[in-house]
C-alpha cells in the first residue's frame, strides 16, 4: 500500500514512518497540513494516517475535510493522545476509520494498518472473465475483445487499460498509475504513460459513443468512467430531452 503520514513532531513521524516501511508500504511524510492536504489531493493513496500533532489543522477537522474532499473512500487512521471515551467516538463519527492512542505498540499499529488495508479496493476479483459493455477481459490468457474481436495490446497497456476498469469512476493520479503499472523507480515518464492512454482511447474505442470517458483531469491525473448513451430529442426551443428507453 500507499499510505500518506501527517505528523508535525519528527520523532512520531520518524518512528512511525520506520515501523510502516519495515513492513513493506511506502510511506509519505509530512509535517504540514497545508502540504499533506495538497499532496492528498494531487495523488493517490491507498491509506491516510493523521497523527496526534495534525499541523495548523486540528485532527479532527482535517477527517471531515478529507471526507468532504475526495472522491475515494480512503481508509483514515487518527493517532491521538487523548484516551477518553468521548474523544474516540468524535473521531470515528468525523469520519475516521480507526483511532489509535498513544503511546503507539508496533505489533498493534501495523496489525491495524493491516486490518484498514483490507478495506482498499484490488484488482479484479479473480475471476477468468470479465465483461464491461462490448469489452471483455480474458485475464487468464491476458486478452481484451471488443465485441468478440481480439484487440492487440503491448503488455503494459494491457495491464494499465485492466487497472482503469478495476477502478471505474476512480480519480487515479499519474504518479499512482506509473507506481502501479510500471513500478517504483522505473524511471517512467509521464509522457510515457499519456501515451499508453491515448492508444487506450483509440484501441479500446473509450469515447462517449461507446459509453466511456477517459477524462484527464488536469494536475491530477486520470479517471475512466461509463457515460449514458441514451439517445436524446431536440424540442422546439432547441433545448435536448433523454428519451427514456
Amino acid at each position: 500500500m500507499k499510505i500518506a503520514l501527517l505528523e508535525e513532531q519528527a520523532h512520531y513521524a520518524d518512528l512511525m514512518a520506520s515501523w510502516l516501511r519495515s513492513a513493506g508500504y511506502v510511506t509519505v511524510v509530512h509535517a504540514s497540513d497545508k502540504t499533506f492536504m495538497r499532496d492528498v489531493s494531487r495523488d493517490s493513496y491507498d491509506l491516510l494516517l493523521v497523527g496526534e500533532h495534525a499541523g495548523g489543522t486540528g485532527g479532527a477537522e482535517l477527517v471531515i475535510w478529507l471526507r468532504e474532499q475526495l472522491s475515494a473512500v480512503i481508509p483514515v487512521m487518527r493517532i491521538s493522545e487523548n484516551k477518553s471515551e468521548d474523544h474516540v467516538v468524535s473521531v470515528l463519527k468525523a469520519g475516521a476509520d480507526d483511532c489509535m492512542i498513544m503511546p503507539l505498540r508496533r505489533a498493534e499499529f501495523l496489525a491495524r494498518i493491516e486490518a484498514l488495508g483490507r478495506r482498499v479496493p484490488r484488482s479484479p476479483a479473480p475471476a477468468e472473465l470479465l465483461n464491461f459493455g462490448d469489452l471483455s477481459v480474458d485475464l487468464k490468457n491476458r486478452v481484451i475483445s471488443r465485441e468478440g474481436r481480439r484487440v492487440s495490446l503491448t503488455p503494459k497497456s494491457y495491464d494499465l487499460a485492466v487497472f482503469l476498469f478495476s477502478n471505474l469512476g476512480q480519480l487515479l493520479s499519474r504518479g499512482y498509475l506509473m507506481e502501479r503499472i510500471w513500478g517504483r523507480g522505473a524511471g517512467t515518464s509521464t509522457r510515457t504513460l499519456d501515451t499508453h492512454i491515448s492508444r487506450l482511447r483509440a484501441d479500446l474505442s473509450l469515447t462517449p459513443d461507446s459509453g466511456w470517458q477517459l477524462q484527464s483531469v488536469y494536475q491530477h491525473g486520470y479517471r475512466l468512467e461509463q457515460v449514458d448513451l441514451r439517445p436524446t430529442m431536440f424540442n422546439a426551443a432547441g433545448q435536448h430531452n433523454l428519451v427514456a428507453c
